[in-house]
């Protein structure tokens, strides 16, 4: 029997209700998850510590959006206020951020098995759903793909880590996973997956933190920014899950389920795949 560890990150925002301007700030509301066996995981963080001393950056939570903020202030020569929590970064030029970004997730290529899956919601489409089922959809789809993935093995099983989101969410969060678990959904009975969500601090885990850097990645690809789909193509599409060759409903889910919105995902990726 084996462990398999899985860590999942949110990146943007979704309400029911959408301004036009809410959906220029967040087009895209997305999970990221990576699984692999936990076994590695003492050396995946050994590694990623070291990268931060490779790069010269302290050994602190750095964010995605840390480096989009700091890229503000450094293009309109303006120094971050001491009260931001990225101003501890404030003497490092951006650009030696996201080139350790592109590193870390190199390191989940050098895992022995790793794979990566992303459930995405247009926050331009029409549809409206309340948080909780929107946040239902994505967990379903997330457990049905780690489900597949690790009962390959039969004795295998994996425990999976969320970052909390405030405690209203958080409460929703595992309530969720709990209802998935106990009723089923299309899979009936999630066999090879711990029965109790976890939620662990960014800051004190690396597993999180990386889910940050692929949800961030991707939500770059979508908005078609140059740097992330340079990291997609070389760090991260090469762990994507698939089937049949097929990133499609495997390891790029597009939530909720419906034909126009998985043509829209897979006109965006194979316009930026390399």
């Amino acid at each position: 029997m084996s462990i398999k560890f899985g860590f999942s990150d949110e990146c943007g925002s979704y309400s029911p209700i959408r301004s036009e301007r809410q959906n220029q700030i967040h087009p895209f509301y997305l999970r990221s998850l990576f699984l692999m066996n936990g076994d590695d995981y003492k050396e995946l963080t050994s590694k990623f510590m070291n990268l931060k001393n490779e790069f010269g950056l302290p050994q602190k939570e750095i964010k995605w959006s840390h480096i989009w903020s700091l890229r503000s202030c450094q293009n309109n020569n303006k120094v971050p206020n001491e009260k931001k929590d990225f101003y501890f970064l404030k003497d490092i030029d951006y650009h030696i951020i996201i080139d350790f970004v592109e590193k870390s997730l190199l390191l989940l290529k050098e895992l022995e098995s790793c794979k990566t899956v992303f459930t995405i919601t247009d926050n331009k489409s029409d549809s409206k759903f309340s948080e909780k089922d929107l946040f239902k959809m994505h967990i379903t789809s997330l457990l049905q793909r780690v489900q597949y993935e690790t009962q390959v093995i039969p004795n295998d099983l994996t425990v999976l880590f969320f970052d909390p989101i405030g405690d209203k969410k958080s409460k929703l969060l595992r309530d969720t996973y709990f209802d998935i678990q106990t009723n089923g959904h299309f899979v009936k009975n999630y066999t090879h997956i711990k029965d109790s969500l976890n939620l662990e601090y960014s800051h004190h885990s690396t597993g999180i933190q990386i889910a940050d850097y692929l949800a961030g990645v991707i939500t770059g690809v979508l908005k078609s920014y140059d740097r992330s789909i340079e990291i997609f193509n070389k760090a991260v599409y090469p762990t994507l899950r698939n089937y049949n060759q097929k990133i499609l409903g495997a390891g790029i889910c597009e939530i909720p389920s419906n034909k126009n919105g998985r043509d829209k995902l897979r006109q965006t990726f194979r316009k930026h795949s390399s």
